[in-house]
């Protein structure tokens, strides 16, 4: 069965064990969820990007096993397993065997911390219950020698230098020529000048099997429920060890660069400090501008390939290069001037200003 037939398959409210009114689909470039009911069901692509190849159900079963042991770090109730599909539909155990979900109980949208921070129903105490929990996290999470190795700055250059090979073909559509020159040579200057830090860190243990994908879409936030049930944190990276096995500097940079796009610097600020003070990590604060920026060129480069996607609708083609646009010129505000590099002018750094994007 191929993904439009089983696309077909899953869009039935009778292809599921429980009652179903009206299924949704939601698509990435990687997966595609259905909302059925109480629950969501997430299959994987049969894609290889390099960074990762789902192309045998073999495959997509190991990583949907690994979906859910990860997450059920941080969403322990929200992760329920994973199900067999056959052509009858999900979870039928007799017939034959045609592709893996990962089923999971269904969250509100107007939960995430992104739909929240729009109605502005966030708070102080928002971001230093949410910083406290990732410090636990952080702690916890897996460590030594078999971590530490993505830790080392070789890792980290190659993994930074490689979003910008990967967006050479976006340059003069999405980021100007200027910008993404200025990117690189500012991005190489403080690679070099950071680089015993991140070595030393990395010799001493510090990285750790990580979230990798902390966004404010992956956040919600129940203020009804005692803690830890209060903040349900999904879809970490199952698919590479390397891109979830960081610094947690690189880890929370996520979050404070999204805050940041959504223009709430208060609220980056908030939760950084917050962090760092629980955390007693204040070295770790001279590497956040280089995280801040990677996290926000990497966002750059999935928009730009989204507006190159000719399936994609017109209208979303143009706003997916508008937010990559964003995003460019947010790593560039983040990111200290080079030696020898003029100062931008004043309208160039109007530019760079990122308010609100939805």
């Amino acid at each position: 069965m191929n993904l439009p037939e089983l696309m077909n398959l899953l869009s039935r409210p009778t292809a599921y064990p429980h009652p179903v009114e009206n299924v949704q689909i939601l698509q990435t470039h990687i997966s595609i969820v259905f909302l059925a009911g109480p629950f969501a069901y997430k299959i994987k692509k049969p894609v290889d990007l390099g960074f990762l190849d789902f192309r045998t159900l073999e495959q997509r079963r190991h990583f949907c096993a690994e979906e859910v042991r990860l997450n059920r770090r941080l969403a322990p109730d929200v992760y329920l397993g994973v199900v067999p599909i056959t052509p009858n539909g999900i979870g039928d155990e007799a017939g034959e065997v045609i592709e893996w979900a990962v089923k999971m109980v269904r969250l509100p949208e107007e939960a995430t911390l992104l739909a929240r921070l729009h109605r502005d129903e966030t708070t102080f105490d928002t971001w230093r219950d949410l910083a406290q929990r990732i410090v636990q996290f952080h702690r916890n999470a897996e460590g030594g020698e078999g971590v530490a190795v993505h830790g080392r700055f070789d890792v980290v250059a190659r993994v930074v230098r490689d979003n910008f090979e990967q967006s050479i073909s976006h340059v003069g559509v999405t980021v100007a020529p200027d910008v993404f020159r200025r990117l690189r040579q500012r991005t190489e200057h403080l690679l070099e000048e950071l680089q015993p830090l991140i070595e030393a860190r990395s010799a001493r243990g510090v990285t750790r099997e990580a979230h990798g994908d902390l966004r404010l879409d992956h956040v919600y936030l129940f203020p009804d429920r005692p803690p830890p049930s209060n903040l349900e944190i999904i879809d970490c990276i199952e698919f590479s060890r390397p891109l979830r096995c960081i610094d947690p500097v690189a880890d929370i940079a996520f979050l404070v660069m999204d805050l940041k796009f959504q223009g709430r610097g208060d609220c980056a600020r908030q939760f950084a400090d917050e962090y760092f003070r629980v955390s007693r990590d204040d070295e770790g604060r001279r590497l956040l501008p280089l995280y801040i920026a990677y996290r926000a060129m990497v966002r750059a480069k999935v928009e730009g390939m989204k507006h190159f996607e000719r399936e994609v609708p017109p209208a979303e083609r143009v706003a997916a290069r508008d937010r990559a646009r964003a995003y460019w010129s947010l790593a560039l505000a983040e990111l200290p001037l080079a030696p020898g590099e003029p100062s931008p002018s004043a309208a160039e750094e109007s530019m760079h200003h990122v308010g609100s994007h939805s």
